[in-house]
């Protein structure tokens, strides 16, 4: 049964009832990941298509806590690469973008709708480094553009601020991995050390919390089904 279709007080009795099939040392694991988790980042990939590069993001969004990606597939197909993202992809909440003419002024719709401030990671005049970049202002959406030749046209006029990486070298640009890294590293360190209330609720953690049990336990299926079964013959 999905998640979103539970009641508060099922999700706790099933937690608690899957809690039963995992050792402590999981649990306590688990419990501690979910601790510092966060949405008050989330990550949004345009048009990826290197699959080991999107893997390297998921991976590093596992590695700093943030919950959220969001994928846009206008011209190219999301896929993992098994040996660079190495299971991580099944801790985080994917959302993709593939239905629309447009897939990034959806994506932007919906993350706008959500709180999100929307953010490319580009120079621009008005940019700002990670070190500088105000997280007071709420929740932010941090966009990372295609390989080659970065944000399209449509995310860079949809956005409403714009943060870079100081670059030293000859070279541009960093690997789209590299620079999904460095940003998330110091934006969350800087988050960690702040006074916002930037971790997931309460409720939040409780849904993830099913979801990262399910995700333990072999053949979860089959104990569900004989969870609800008992649950409707005493309620």
């Amino acid at each position: 049964m999905d998640t979103a279709e539970l009641s508060e007080k099922k999700t706790t009795e099933l937690c608690t009832h899957l809690q039963e099939f995992v050792t402590p040392a999981r649990l306590s694991r688990i419990k501690e990941v979910l601790a510092n988790r966060t949405r008050y980042l989330t990550v949004v990939l345009e048009d990826i298509y290197q699959p080991h590069n999107a893997s390297a993001v998921l991976r590093t969004c596992d590695a700093t806590g943030v919950q959220d990606v969001h994928i846009i597939e206008n011209r190219n197909s999301h896929t993992l690469s098994p040996g660079v993202e190495l299971g991580t992809s099944q801790w985080l909440t994917r959302h993709r973008y593939r239905e629309s003419a447009d897939n990034t002024a959806a994506a932007v719709q919906q993350l706008r709708q959500r709180g999100y401030r929307i953010v490319a990671t580009t120079p621009h005049r008005d940019d700002v480094t990670p070190e500088h970049f105000n997280l007071e202002k709420g929740p932010a959406a941090l966009l990372f553009g295609t390989e080659i030749s970065g944000l399209s046209e449509t995310a860079l006029e949809l956005a409403d601020e714009y943060i870079r990486i100081p670059m030293y070298g000859f070279v541009e640009s960093y690997n789209i991995s590299v620079s999904a890294a460095i940003i998330l590293t110091r934006l969350v360190e800087r988050l960690r050390c702040s006074d916002l209330d930037y971790l997931l609720s309460e409720h939040e953690r409780r849904s993830l919390l099913l979801q990262y049990l399910r995700n333990s336990i072999k053949h979860v299926d089959k104990l569900e089904e004989r969870f609800f079964s008992a649950y409707t013959d005493t309620t």
